[in-house]
């Protein structure tokens, strides 16, 4: 079996990608939020790029990706890169994978000027949170928000603002 390479996303990838990303939300929030196809992801990763996304795959195909784009810190008063998602199919984990897949984006990250990696994690996610912490990732104490659909659009819409 050839050893798992991690490479930019092609237009070759979209479809398996399209399927790793339901996996990720039927595991994550499958009620939540609006499903990726391989339109939005073309027109979000190689056309208009909003950031990036990673494949890890071998001759199996597409085994994980993770997405990433720029943010800046005023409490780290630098350039960084938040991970949007990190996903390895399951018969693929506890191999390495997540962490080449993090190791990739730490070192686009650096080479685009960042020097920090941030995301989140699901509150229920123990083996996520082990695992990050096996990497010497810190433990935040924060709530995220979401502002999105009805509330975004009304917001967005507030003459007042």
């Amino acid at each position: 079996m050839t050893p798992p390479r991690i490479r930019p996303l092609t237009e070759a990838d979209l479809d398996a990608v399209v399927a790793l990303v339901a996996s990720l939300k039927q595991h994550g929030s499958p009620t939540r939020g609006t499903a990726a196809d391989a339109a939005t992801l073309r027109e979000a990763f190689l056309r208009a790029p909003t950031g990036h996304l990673l494949v890890a795959d071998d001759a199996r195909g597409p085994l994980g990706y993770v997405t990433l784009h720029t943010t800046y810190e005023t409490e780290f008063a630098a350039r960084g890169f938040y991970i949007g998602d990190l996903y390895v199919r399951p018969e693929a984990r506890r191999s390495g994978l997540g962490r080449a897949l993090l190791a990739a984006a730490a070192r686009l990250a650096r080479e685009e000027g960042g020097s920090f990696l941030w995301w989140t994690a699901r509150p229920g996610n123990a083996a996520a949170h082990a695992f990050y912490r096996a990497l010497g990732a810190e433990d935040e104490p924060i709530r995220a928000f979401a502002l999105t659909h009805d509330a975004f659009d009304r917001l967005a819409s507030d003459p007042a603002a």
